[in-house]
């Protein structure tokens, strides 16, 4: 119990001493990126840009006890809130409010984890390893071709993550109020 309670003890002792000797400009910086839709209401992305760390990144990728914690710590990094479902990738995810985090493995098999209510959704990205360095997480969600699709996407130092983000209420077939939308009239 001793021993346990001396190895905390230098922990917090360390960590203390890493957090008032950070460098302020890479503290994160807290962001919000929402997308508004009439009808349906709002999907809001609220996130702390963690700064990257390309030595640190590739050490815990060697350490799987560090790589576990890191993952538990990246749980809850932000909140997704919507007012509407979504479908991330080939994952339902409900309207309400969920703690926003991401974890990843030796391999770089990335994940978006979102967990709310006693609940945790996993959602598998595509990830892409050789891009430009960016030196700070970022989220970013953008419309594509489909009326009901768009792509979500974290970046953060080489690495590129991204999945399809598709809103069933603004699909094709969808019943607002009550009517259908009309056929497409052939020629």
């Amino acid at each position: 119990m001793k021993k346990a309670f001396l190895r905390t003890l230098i922990v917090l002792v360390a960590g203390a001493q890493l957090a008032l000797a950070h460098d302020p400009r890479t503290v994160a910086k807290d962001f919000s990126h929402t997308m508004s839709i009439e009808g349906a209401g709002k999907l809001t992305l609220s996130y702390k840009s963690l700064h990257y760390n390309e030595a640190a990144y590739l050490s815990v990728k060697q350490n799987e006890r560090t790589l576990t914690n890191l993952n538990r710590l990246w749980k809850k990094i932000g909140k997704l809130d919507t007012d509407f479902d979504v479908m991330i990738g080939d994952v339902r995810v409900p309207k309400g409010s969920y703690d926003l985090g991401f974890n990843f493995d030796a391999k770089d098999n990335f994940k978006l984890v979102l967990g709310g209510a006693g609940n945790e959704i996993t959602i598998p990205l595509m990830a892409q390893t050789d891009g430009p360095v960016v030196n700070y997480l970022s989220f970013d969600l953008r419309p594509e071709n489909a009326t009901d699709t768009f792509t979500f996407e974290g970046r953060y130092g080489k690495i590129r993550t991204s999945a399809p983000l598709k809103v069933p209420y603004l699909a094709e077939q969808h019943d607002h109020a009550g009517e259908q939308k009309p056929a497409e009239k052939k020629p």
